[in-house]
């Protein structure tokens, strides 16, 4: 990986095992050290962000035969990008989207309101997620959330992510 700019590029399922290995992994190249802390530290918060969402939301595996979820770190000359891949059945797609222009539509004063609010939110048995996970990432990384859709088989699509941190 050495010159590469990649920090980290994974693709295959993810469980919690996977995580830790991939995390330790990061933690241990020279690249990913060299960073400035701060740079750093946000860019940890965000992998291990990421990796939780691909972690909790992707609904099939390398057993479907489809697209493995997936995530790719790179060093580039002025940002940090982080891409993450993973399926999704297809009815949450228009949930999610609104989740992603919300939160691209605010600023960063309003990100942390958002995030202080969501933070006392009661969850309730139905919903599955806050949205704090999204909305942590668009405060550290400062930029607006990228993201497509492809299809994959009938009911399912591909979600991906993509993240940049100026450096």
């Amino acid at each position: 990986m050495t010159g590469s700019g990649i920090f980290l590029n994974y693709k295959g399922d993810i469980d919690c095992p996977v995580i830790d290995t991939l995390l330790m992994d990061l933690k241990n190249t020279s690249e990913f050290q060299e960073l400035f802390t701060t740079i750093r530290k946000r860019t940890y918060s965000m992998i291990v962000e990421s990796m939780e969402n691909v972690y909790k939301h992707a609904v099939l595996n390398s057993r479907d035969d489809i697209r493995l979820p997936e995530i790719l770190v790179k060093n580039e000359e002025k940002q940090i990008t982080i891409r993450t891949g993973n399926s999704i059945p297809e009815g949450k797609k228009e949930k999610l989207i609104k989740k992603l222009e919300y939160v691209n539509s605010l600023g960063c004063d309003e990100l942390k309101k958002l995030h202080e609010i969501r933070i006392n939110y009661q969850q309730v048995a139905e919903d599955n997620g806050a949205g704090l996970g999204l909305i942590s990432i668009a405060i550290k990384s400062g930029n607006k959330l990228s993201y497509e859709f492809s299809p994959l088989v009938p009911g399912y699509l591909y979600f991906e992510l993509e993240i940049s941190l100026n450096k």
